[in-house]
């Protein structure tokens, strides 16, 4: 037996090895792959679209943005003056109530130009006025567009005579005034407690049923008073929703009630 030196034993086998690996060779080059050009622009050439697919497409998206753009603005435009419908319905609702507490009202009968004007004064005080235009120039606190009324008040057939140009409120008629958030208010008649708005000013469209109100006061069953003594809400004049061509709505729908509430 022969000792070599006290080392261990040479083993052939793991010379120049590494025990769980494999030596890696070294005398190989790494392959250039190339790609014709004309093969290249093939690939691309597949997968473009050709004029004609890009033309239709941009066409159904044009018929599909002519279909539902309308109806978008339509609704933004509805939810905009729905809810400057329920603005000044809370203004002239707080106005009305602080004046009832302070027992300002004393209307006691229907027709009293007296009376009416009070009222709208009583109200007109509750706001911030920007411009006050009595009775004398209503036309630079309300702009023309829909009136009410107008040759006659009834169901709204023609043979009523509904006056597309012509109503109320009108000059020496009705007082109007422009309160500090730009709503213009104007008394419908000389006579009568039945207030209007225009909740955008002079902005279109100048339509009732869509930024042009009509309010009275109403009593504890929700009914219109002329009665100081009985009053207890604001409510709308016209107290339903108009979806045919009325004096009260010339320009169908109209909707009085619902918007309100939803």
């Amino acid at each position: 037996m022969k000792f070599w030196g006290g080392g261990a034993p040479e083993n052939k086998l793991l010379v120049g090895k590494k025990i769980g690996f494999t030596q890696k060779p070294t005398d190989l080059k790494k392959e250039k792959v190339s790609i014709h050009p004309k093969a290249l622009s093939k690939v691309f050439s597949e997968s473009a679209f050709t004029m004609a697919e890009v033309l239709i497409t941009l066409g159904i998206i044009g018929i599909v943005a002519a279909m539902t753009i309308p109806g978008l603005i339509k609704n933004y435009q509805e939810r905009q003056f729905k809810t400057a419908y329920k603005k000044v319905y809370s203004e002239i609702s707080q106005a009305f109530q602080e004046a009832l507490l302070n027992q300002e009202f004393t209307r006691t009968t229907q027709y009293s130009a007296a009376a009416t004007t009070e009222e709208f004064n009583i109200l007109k005080s509750k706001f911030k006025v920007m411009l006050d235009c009595g009775y004398v120039q209503i036309d630079r606190c309300w702009k023309k567009g829909d009136t009410l009324c107008g040759g006659s008040c009834q169901s709204g057939n023609s043979a009523d005579g509904i006056d597309m140009e012509n109503g109320a409120p009108m000059q020496g008629e009705a007082s109007c005034f422009i309160d500090g958030g730009g709503q213009n208010w104007c008394i419908y008649g000389a006579r009568e407690n039945i207030f209007l708005v225009d909740t955008n000013g002079f902005s279109n469209p100048n339509q009732f049923g869509r930024d042009r109100w009509i309010f009275t006061f109403a009593d504890i069953n929700n009914e219109r008073t002329v009665y100081s003594a009985k009053y207890k809400k604001v409510i709308p004049y016209i107290n339903e929703d108009i979806l045919t061509q009325t004096s009260f709505c010339k320009r169908p729908p109209c909707y009085y009630q619902s918007w309100l509430l939803k």
